[in-house]
């Protein structure tokens, strides 16, 4: 049984080191070669397409935009023990707009 369980340590060793070394090998250049992987032309769009978004979605989605970016640097304030009132109801303000648009 201690043969069976030193062998399978020693092949999970093993494949362990030879992944890490394949992995090693990837991460040593620097700029890989973006052609290599696409051989023939570069890539072009040959025409250029627009996505139409309703307004009321577009609106929508730049209030979540705005709110996600108030929370976030709240967060960071709070952390640093600062308080901004203005900043705190202007989230307030946009959640309550949200709220209501639903």
């Amino acid at each position: 049984m201690a043969n069976h369980r030193f062998a399978l340590l020693t092949l999970a060793l093993a494949s362990t080191f030879s992944v890490v070394q394949a992995t090693s090998q990837t991460l040593r250049d620097p700029q890989p070669n973006p052609a290599a992987a696409f051989s023939g032309s570069a890539l072009t769009c040959s025409e250029s397409q627009k996505l139409l978004i309703p307004h009321p979605f577009a609106e929508r989605a730049k209030l979540k935009a705005r709110l996600s970016n108030l929370l976030r640097e709240s967060l960071y304030d709070d952390a640093k023990g600062i308080v901004n009132i203005a900043r705190e109801k202007e989230i307030r303000e946009l959640a309550n707009k949200l709220k209501k648009e639903r």
